[in-house]
């Protein structure tokens, strides 16, 4: 194996560092359960509540019966990893949160039914209970990290080891402290690269004499050195992964689907399982099942809304309330999909006119097929952009199985060759109304960062990821982030 990598200084000894790390990853786990606690608590009381308001007779001192069935749900999310729950997608979250609440509602709810216990849960208030707590849960865990990202003691400490681009990228992508892990501690494998300013304090030579200890700077050792051999990976994971609690490596596999899988031994050789979601027969039915029922209650809830945007659009403009256009569908099939017509009638030619005459506008139109300015939009259409009311109509194309609510957004012909070989993914699914690429900054974001986008996607595919992604949305929509 190569020389080994020295660490290079730092301000903190080795014990205090350790000491730190215990302290934060006990304040962290204790805020996350008093998080869900209050959360519950406060679904639980509102029912309890709300029952006595509608009957006299059921006393509100009657709530502390719900008491052991919180620490239950407390139980189930310990034994789910959810304290203190860092680095876990917020897709991965959602759906150990609602397994958790579900198997212990549903005990409740055949507790009820076995001991005829429905003085203490009527059935409408399990009902209700359940539908409302795993959202108040997540809502109340995305609160806490908002307000205690930034704080010093918050989450588990990490130590990067590596320091080439995937460890560069990993840095950045728990900066934010949203994951619950804070970097305590880089070493750099061969050479160290030009770290940014704010950076975590590089381990010092002082943390070479704790490698035969059990004291660490940190939990989890992550280890992204994906560009050295398998021999030599092995090695420096012995040698300096000694004592952490938990080693994570990045593998040198970029690409593959990374929600979901699981390890294996087979005959003592390390192998790793990813889910082939779309090859699942029964995950489709779902994700259908989803789009019609989700599709069909938001095309009744948004009816009114649809009459006055397309009676908007005629009083205010010349043309036709609804715009079609062939669109690339699953399997490369064309579909014609509709919107609101956002446009002047006579588009193409005044976009030919326009890029004549701006040579600026030009290239940003070649470069993403969007303009940030552009003349074609009539006044209302701006308004229906911006919060991406004009594919509305889509809805439509939901419900008659050419679209789906997630998924890649829908290309036209020309874009096929701007996909390349990524395209092959893109036609595996439906185009959505929605997915990732809208709500992780739409227009700000360049279109290959869109087309990975869709690649991720497509290789994690789950009914979790297109809920994550449809509350996203809702931000995202609220926010009109990247929308024009």
């Amino acid at each position: 194996m190569s020389t080994k990598p020295v660490f290079l200084p730092s301000s903190l000894s080795p014990a205090a560092a350790h000491k730190l790390d215990i302290q934060s990853d006990w304040k962290t786990a204790a805020c996350m359960l008093a998080s869900d606690a209050s959360a519950l608590v406060l679904v639980f009381g509102s029912l309890v509540v709300a029952r006595h308001l509608v009957s006299a007779a059921h006393k509100i001192s009657a709530g502390l019966d719900l008491l052991p069935c919180l620490i239950i749900v407390m139980i189930a999310f310990w034994a789910q990893d959810l304290y203190p729950g860092v680095l876990r997608h917020p897709a991965e979250e959602m759906r150990r949160v609602y397994t958790s609440i579900s198997i212990v509602f549903l005990a409740m709810a055949s507790t009820t039914f076995l001991w005829r216990t429905t003085e203490a849960y009527s059935r409408p208030m399990l009902l209700i209970g359940w539908l409302a707590a795993p959202p108040a849960v997540l809502l109340a865990r995305y609160t806490l990290r908002r307000a205690f990202a930034a704080k010093s003691w918050w989450g588990v400490g990490a130590v990067v080891m590596g320091s080439g681009p995937t460890a560069q990228r990993i840095l950045g992508f728990l900066r934010n402290g949203m994951l619950g892990v804070r970097v305590t501690g880089l070493l750099p494998s061969e050479h160290m690269l030009a770290w940014s300013y704010d950076s975590p304090r590089i381990m010092g030579e002082k943390w070479s004499r704790t490698l035969e200890s059990q004291e660490r700077p940190a939990q989890y050792a992550i280890v992204a050195i994906p560009e050295r051999l398998s021999v030599e990976l092995s090695g420096a994971v012995q040698h300096y992964c000694k004592g952490f609690s938990r080693v994570i490596v990045i593998p040198d596999m970029p690409g593959l689907c990374s929600l979901g899988i699981s390890a294996l031994d087979l005959g003592g050789a390390f192998g790793i399982e990813m889910p082939q979601r779309l090859f699942h027969r029964g995950a489709a039915v779902v994700k259908r099942v989803m789009d019609i029922v989700l599709g069909t209650g938001a095309l009744l809830v948004a009816a009114p809304l649809l009459c006055a945007i397309a009676l908007a659009i005629k009083l205010t403009s010349e043309g036709s309330v609804f715009f079609s256009h062939v669109r690339i569908g699953r399997n490369g099939e064309t579909i014609e999909t509709w919107k609101f017509r956002t446009m002047v009638k006579n588009a193409d030619e005044v976009l030919a006119d326009y890029l004549d005459n701006n040579p600026i506008a030009r290239g940003e139109w070649e470069r993403d097929h969007k303009l940030r300015n552009d003349p074609r939009v009539i006044p209302v259409g701006r308004l229906l952009r911006r919060f991406s009311l004009d594919e509305l109509p889509q809805l439509w194309n939901v419900l008659t199985g050419q679209m789906s609510l997630v998924g890649p957004r829908p290309i036209v012909e020309s874009e096929i060759e701007r996909y390349g070989p990524r395209y092959e993914f893109y036609a595996r699914v439906r185009p959505g109304i929605t997915g990732l690429w809208q709500v992780s900054g739409r227009n700000n974001t360049t279109y290959d960062e869109r087309v990975s986008f869709d690649e991720y996607y497509v290789r994690n595919w789950s009914c979790w990821l297109d809920a994550y992604v449809l509350v996203c949305t809702i931000k995202a929509v609220i926010s009109a982030d990247g929308a024009y």
